[in-house]
């Protein structure tokens, strides 16, 4: 294989300038079809690889999309990422992810960093600490930057700038008017995500179904013992379960009381299907569809770096009833 021949090389080999080929490599109208197959013809004989900084320093453009996500380790997140690659994939872009921890600290650093150069588009949810904090100032230093940003999921919702969310209230709700349809009377909530903006819609859609509500929040560490000392004194027959952590804790406890699923206590809640599938007794789900989520965010991300539309758009992705065991 013939070693990597550099542009000015090039040019001195073919007897045309460096201004020409590049114009060639980028099919301009400028020049022949004749004249860009032999240069085409020799750059690939030659291994020419063009310098794709120079490229992004003088086009002012990287082909490069950010993605800043919470946690690589929680299946949504995973999905969600799956969807965006799906897309970037068959386009000239690229991306860099940035894992945040719930940090706002990281979570700016990640946005100052993309914003400067380093990539043409920001995709992101946000942090916990950024919805506590209730901090969107980051984000404005990036749409001064002329740099697109596309939220989704855990979103603000008067910033302006591009969302694809889940209708996390309307399924709640929805998923307790199934249980009370049932016969469950006493139906009560878990929650570990109550500090998110989607902890926060899914409570409400519950609230709202109910007449009397009951919602026991807590950490991944503590809901155990918060669900095991309501329950041991109190009557229960429904469980909505906001995330995967009381999700998984909703059915642990049901199983340690020795209450009989579903005949006794049903369990909705959320959870990858593959885990949900694996569950004894499996485990009915509210599927939010991650991989289609992160479709969209990427279809309307390279949109507007295409046509720079200043229209925002404000997308929503239906979240399904899977009906398994504990329903």
């Amino acid at each position: 294989m013939s070693t990597s021949i550099t542009l000015k090389e090039l040019s001195k080999l073919l007897g045309v300038s460096i201004s020409t080929i590049s114009k060639a490599l980028n099919d301009s109208h400028e020049i022949s079809e004749s004249t860009k197959q032999r240069i085409r013809e020799m750059a690939e004989l030659h291994n020419y690889q063009p310098n794709k900084l120079a490229v992004s320093l003088k086009s002012g453009k990287t082909r490069t999309i950010g993605v800043i996500i919470p946690s690589i380790q929680n299946y949504f997140f995973a999905q969600v990422l799956f969807g965006i690659e799906k897309v970037i994939a068959d386009s000239d872009y690229n991306i860099i992810v940035s894992i945040t921890h719930e940090s706002l600290e990281k979570e700016t650093k990640a946005v100052t960093t993309f914003s400067n150069g380093l990539v043409d588009g920001i995709i992101v949810a946000l942090a916990e600490e950024t919805q506590l904090a209730r901090e969107s100032s980051h984000f404005d230093t990036a749409l001064n930057l002329k740099k697109p940003v596309v939220m989704f999921d855990r979103v603000f919702k008067d910033f302006p700038c591009d969302k694809v969310q889940v209708n996390d209230y309307q399924v709640v709700f929805d998923a307790v008017q199934q249980l009370q349809a049932r016969g469950r009377k006493h139906i009560i909530l878990v929650s570990t995500i109550q500090n998110l903006s989607v902890g926060k819609s899914r409570a409400k859609g519950y609230a709202d179904a109910v007449s009397k509500e009951v919602q026991l929040e807590g950490t991944p560490e503590t809901i155990d013992k918060v669900l095991g000392d309501y329950m041991s004194k109190h009557s229960v027959d429904g469980i909505i379960a906001l995330d995967e952590d009381a999700s998984l804790t909703a059915l642990s406890v049901t199983k340690k009381l020795k209450k009989s699923i579903p005949e006794e206590v049903a369990i909705i809640g959320y959870a990858s299907e593959k885990m949900a599938m694996n569950l004894s007794p499996t485990l009915t789900t509210l599927n939010q569809h991650g991989g289609i989520i992160g479709e969209k965010t990427a279809k309307i991300l390279l949109e507007k770096l295409k046509i720079g539309a200043k229209t925002l758009t404000n997308e929503a992705v239906e979240t399904t009833l899977v009906s398994r065991e504990t329903f």
